[in-house]
């Protein structure tokens, strides 16, 4: 999958279930919400590992559709994958790669380092509900 098809990605899981209009001035709660399941610390800002980690985890089904627990290289090649990104997260070379598989790649990891950084303006590692809001509304345009 190419870098900007992966951004428009990021953008649209990072944002289901929300409009593309910009948020009104008392917020939006379904924003608000894909926010805090993010922000797994709580502290009111997303790092670079809780971005991660919940695109990871929001991203798996779209290859996993049947939900069984793994995703076989048909799927992920099906899904935009490349045979070698699968082969480099099939740390066990049985064929089948799991959410925890996923989760501990840097190949899988690396492709998040661009979408946050675009969220992430202040460059602080984290990012804020502002920067957040911020970017949904720059993305707005690239998600269907």
């Amino acid at each position: 999958m190419n870098l900007f098809a992966l951004a428009v990605l990021t953008a649209a899981i990072f944002l289901t279930g929300c409009s593309t209009t910009p948020p009104s001035t008392s917020g939006d709660d379904a924003l608000l919400q894909r926010f805090k399941q993010a922000d797994t610390s709580g502290d009111g800002s997303v790092s670079r590992m809780e971005f991660t980690d919940f695109m990871i985890t929001e991203a798996y089904p779209l290859y996993d559709k049947e939900g069984k627990g793994y995703v076989t290289l048909e799927e992920f090649t099906a899904g935009g994958g490349s045979v070698s990104a699968f082969r480099r997260m099939d740390r066990d070379g049985k064929g089948k790669v799991t959410l925890a598989d996923v989760k501990a790649s840097e190949v899988a990891r690396g492709q998040f380092v661009q979408p946050f950084d675009d969220a992430d303006t202040s460059g602080s590692g984290h990012v804020t509900y502002d920067e957040f809001i911020a970017y949904r509304i720059a993305a707005a345009p690239y998600i269907r």
